[in-house]
């Protein structure tokens, strides 16, 4: 689980401060205020992790490769203002799935034979700083914090420290998150173990972005068994066929229950569809048929609204991601019925709760946010476990504004102004409107 994020000098934040994560975060604000950069900084760090055959410093995406989830050119239109001479900085903090070893090189003070002892990590914080010089990347400053360990790195050495006292020194870094040049040392060792913690953080995110694919009337499967449904949900019907092979469940008020039954029930109870099913049609193809009403006849996916097919992939992430994972969500509920885009509120919370996983939101709904708010009235999540944040931009500059909610009536305490447009305005003006109407149309005297 993803803790806090702080980034200095990426896009519109010139410093973020520190961000702290819930187990549900939503991010709300007007468009461009900033709210998918704050996702972004975390997409770039995955994708760079995930590029494990390059050795530059950090990757910033491109069109062509298969892990690149944002494509944000280069550092120039990375850095805030575009001013090359300022200094990138990204950071997170993170609790761990499992106490990880590390094990740690100890020379004998009688001999010159290294001995090595284990020291549990349940979490740590990572911060990296880049800078360029003459249109090169470099790592400036960069390290890794735990409760007995930390790897700092500045512009010439990186010093490990256990328990506050040295034990050695690494000169090289590979790139931003620090796989060292060499591993011949037991110190670059101790830098393998961290960085490779680095790699299994962002193997467990997983992300779906704002538009998805088209649905079709056939789908072909060649057996593939994805790790997830694919950042634009195109690989949605694999998860699914490939859940139904392995005879994946999902825990459901402590009963395994198949992730297709799952689905259906959703799809039932947000009134989208009452049946769903995933039938064989001949060789490798299959179809997805969704029976609207009882008595309905069963239709493909193509011939159901847009939005049901929009929303197919944020239903079979939820299910099909292993628990504990990281989701993030782009406009989850981009082309749903407001009625349905409160009943998605939901859905995130009952996949917390019962699949731990931790969800990171974007969302323009307000829907969303109320729906959220009445459940922790209620008590169906602590209001400890959710964040929400307000962004906003001026002149340029993002800035971020934790929402407090009253845990008793789920009321927002700072509202911001016109949070959701000027909404009250509106019913000012009309009713205005209306009097004035009337006024109109009574007979004099």
């Amino acid at each position: 689980m993803i803790t806090h994020i702080r980034m200095k000098n990426f896009k519109s934040w010139a410093d973020s401060g520190k961000v702290e994560l819930a187990v549900l975060t939503g991010f709300f604000g007007t468009n461009s205020s900033g709210k998918s950069s704050l996702l972004q900084m975390l997409l770039l760090l995955k994708q760079t992790a995930e590029r494990k055959d390059a050795e530059e410093v950090i990757f910033f995406g491109d069109n062509n490769s298969h892990v690149s989830y944002v494509n944000l050119g280069d550092f120039g239109e990375v850095i805030h203002g575009h001013n090359t001479e300022e200094s990138l900085e990204l950071g997170f903090g993170c609790k761990l799935q499992e106490l990880s070893d590390i094990r740690v090189p100890l020379k004998s003070n009688r001999s010159n034979n290294t001995r090595y002892v284990s020291d549990g990590i349940d979490s740590f914080n990572f911060k990296t700083i880049i800078k360029e010089n003459e249109g090169k990347l470099y790592i400036d400053d960069f390290s890794y914090r735990s409760s007995n360990f930390t790897l700092e790195k500045d512009p010439y050495n990186m010093h490990v420290y256990l328990n506050n006292s040295v034990i050695g020194n690494i000169t090289e870094i590979k790139n931003c998150y620090g796989v060292p040049a060499s591993e011949e040392s037991g110190l670059g060792k101790i830098l393998q173990q961290f960085s490779s913690l680095f790699g299994k953080l962002f193997d467990h995110v997983y992300y779906l972005g704002p538009t998805r694919v088209n649905s079709q009337r056939l789908y072909q499967w060649e057996g593939r068994h994805p790790g997830h449904a694919g950042q634009w949900g195109n690989q949605t019907i694999d998860a699914l066929l490939s859940a139904r092979v392995r005879n994946l469940k999902t825990s459901h008020e402590k009963e395994g229950i198949p992730i297709e039954q799952s689905i259906s029930d959703w799809l039932q109870k947000m009134d989208l569809a009452h049946s769903f099913s995933l039938d064989w049609t001949k060789g490798a193809t299959y179809e997805v048929r969704i029976q609207k009403t009882p008595s309905s006849p069963p239709v493909t996916l193509v011939d159901m609204g847009y939005g049901l097919s929009q929303f197919l992939p944020v239903l079979v992430l939820c299910y099909y991601a292993p628990e504990g994972s990281t989701l993030i969500l782009e406009q989850p509920g981009i082309h749903l019925h407001p009625m349905v885009q409160s009943q998605l509120a939901d859905l995130l919370i009952e996949v917390v709760n019962e699949r731990k996983l931790q969800i990171l939101v974007e969302s323009h709904s307000e829907h969303l946010l109320t729906r959220l708010q009445r459940r922790i009235a209620e008590k169906q999540i602590p209001e400890e476990n959710v964040a929400l944040y307000f962004c906003r931009n001026n002149d340029g500059a993002s800035t971020i504004e934790k929402l407090e909610v009253d845990e008793e009536s789920g009321d927002i305490k700072n509202w911001p102004e016109n949070f959701f447009g000027d909404v009250m305005g509106d019913m000012f003006a009309m009713t205005d409107k209306q009097t004035e109407t009337i006024a109109e149309t009574e007979p004099e005297g």
